[in-house]
């Protein structure tokens, strides 16, 4: 297996990206896991995501998520004995400066990216209604998940080292799944 330094796990909301990606560090060795819609949370005063697109909109809340993603990034050049497993927001690769930024990072061996993918009824079932979750489109949720698959599929597919079907697969089978990508590569 290459070195690893650091996985950043995309997907489109609902897919799982921050327990799996949880259970991933747990299961790598002298991995921390981070996920970036914590961390835009984490340093502004707002409490929730509905909350900065509510005032600043999705441009600002773009751009909060890219300056957070650019911080991790440093963090994981600067600090290469650290080792992250980072979830993005589901967004955050639409963003062009946030796609350049991954780019780069791969690039530059950094990251290997993990596109977890499932069918939007698959992930319709999972969506629970939560306010942190605003609407991207104001449609309603199953139009919106279909029409935000077919717009970002292929952007995904093509920034992902691995992708990986998580339609019907556990938490555990995920995970099995994305550690053996990662041996085999």
């Amino acid at each position: 297996m290459t070195e690893i330094r650091s996985i950043v796990l995309m997907g489109l909301r609902s897919v799982g990206k921050s327990t799996i990606g949880r259970q991933l560090a747990d299961r790598l060795t002298g991995y921390d896991f981070k996920d970036l819609d914590q961390s835009i949370l984490d340093d502004c005063r707002y409490d929730s995501i509905q909350e900065i697109v509510a005032v600043e909109g999705w441009a600002g809340f773009r751009k909060r998520e890219f300056e957070q993603l650019q911080i991790w990034l440093w963090c994981m050049h600067e600090l290469p004995e650290r080792r992250f497993v980072l979830a993005l927001g589901g967004g955050t690769p639409t963003y062009e400066h946030s796609l350049a930024l991954l780019q780069s990072a791969q690039l530059h061996s950094m990251i290997r990216t993990v596109y977890l993918r499932a069918q939007p009824e698959q992930l319709i079932k999972r969506m629970q209604p939560t306010e942190n979750r605003p609407s991207l489109t104001g449609a309603d949720p199953v139009r919106e998940m279909r029409w935000i698959f077919d717009e970002r599929d292929e952007l995904y597919q093509s920034l992902a080292d691995i992708t990986i079907d998580v339609g019907t697969q556990s938490v555990d089978q995920t995970v099995a799944a994305v550690l053996k990508s990662l041996d085999e590569s």
